[in-house]
């Protein structure tokens, strides 16, 4: 099977798609198609083809302004369009798939085929991007075409087009991230010390870095006697507020931002922690997850979890069953649910739910078995 991978940014952007891609390449003639050069491209394994969209030209600028009153949606380029049809013509793809909905756009007004193609909806696609409705009535056409075939990485990014009245001429599936179980395994079950929550993610708005810090000072005002510490990884544009925040609570010795780590660095971290937090919240412009992956890691490494009911977390976290949820931005449930989840401990069916729904192996299973189903359809 020839499968042809389309997005803007290399596959070495996002650890679910490298993997995705690393290992469906082992079995299939695999080739990436993306539109933004990038040194992480260089000296990897996955055949990698760069095709430059104008992006920052002054045409592009303008479709963008005009895009967001909607008023206007069109990505087409004379140049791309022939680089793009002559390389697709030399692969001769069995299968395309698009890694992000909004981003198919640039591949579907500049290149007309029959041949299958997959729309992957994971979060902005499918969530805030919906809120743009020239955007919306794209998507209607365009998946009601015979050769378009949609993936969802939870059932509730599914929900949100349908609310918007978009229908599909085929049927698609629900395709969870995958989860490498052998990596994230749980090896220190004796670190009772200090009592560590731990997350692991950019700083942007709908990561809920800024509300976690003010439920976790509730938390430590209510139980002073409590050992209790905060670490977080990553950064972002937030990241600095979030420092700042910190310090004018006088947190600076309970909370330590680590900035960016490497896989090894992250899966040691979550074996010296006790409590996985990620309070997502769905930002002014409406931008929703799906499901985080590093709430799925962390579930994998025995970790209870405390999040909020937003988008597709509550299709892997049970309330009061593999952690606790509260409402978005509800501070006092939040901070008090902080205190009770102290008291869990490590979850064994946090793993086994992961292993039954959400390993690697499952996933690739499943997405290989959905080529095979849509080239056997499409060859009928």
């Amino acid at each position: 099977m020839k499968i042809l991978f389309f997005s803007d940014h290399g596959p070495y952007n996002s650890t679910f798609i490298r993997q995705d891609v690393e290992k469906i390449s082992k079995h299939h003639n695999a080739l990436y198609i993306c539109t933004i050069s990038d040194k992480t491209y260089s000296n990897k394994t996955i055949n990698t083809k760069l095709i430059k969209y104008p992006s920052k030209s002054l045409k592009s600028k303008i479709r963008w302004r005009l895009e967001k009153t909607n008023y206007f949606f069109n990505w087409r380029s004379k140049k791309f369009a022939k680089e793009i049809g002559k390389q697709i013509a030399l692969f001769d793809p069995d299968i395309i798939h698009c890694q992000f909905a909004y981003e198919a756009v640039k591949l579907l007004q500049n290149f007309e085929t029959e041949k299958p193609i997959i729309i992957n909806f994971r979060g902005y696609g499918a969530s805030s991007k919906l809120k743009n409705k020239i955007y919306v009535k794209w998507l209607k056409e365009i998946l009601r075409k015979k050769n378009i075939y949609p993936i969802y990485v939870s059932n509730s990014l599914k929900k949100n087009l349908e609310k918007k009245g978009i229908k599909t001429a085929n049927d698609g599936i629900i395709l969870y991230t995958g989860i490498d179980i052998n990596k994230f395994k749980r090896k220190n079950y004796n670190n009772r010390g200090i009592i560590n929550f731990i997350q692991v993610g950019n700083f942007n708005e709908k990561k809920g870095q800024y509300y976690t810090i003010k439920a976790f000072k509730k938390l430590c005002q209510n139980n002073p006697d409590l050992n209790l510490k905060l670490t977080f990884v990553g950064e972002g544009k937030n990241f600095i507020v979030c420092k700042r925040l910190t310090k004018s609570l006088d947190l600076d010795k309970k909370i330590f931002f680590l900035g960016n780590q490497n896989h090894n660095v992250i899966i040691n971290l979550l074996d010296d922690s006790h409590i996985f937090v990620h309070h997502s919240i769905t930002p002014p412009n409406g931008c929703q997850e799906g499901i985080p992956n590093s709430i799925l890691e962390a579930m994998s490494m025995e970790m209870p979890i405390l999040s909020s009911y937003h988008s597709g977390i509550p299709e892997a976290v049970a309330h009061n069953v593999n952690g606790m949820l509260s409402k978005e931005k509800d501070l006092n449930t939040f901070s008090l649910q902080m205190k009770q989840i102290l008291n869990w401990g490590y979850k064994i069916d946090n793993r086994e739910k992961v292993i039954e729904k959400f390993q690697l192996s499952k996933h690739l299973e499943k997405l290989n078995n959905f080529y095979l189903n849509i080239i056997k359809k499409s060859s009928n």
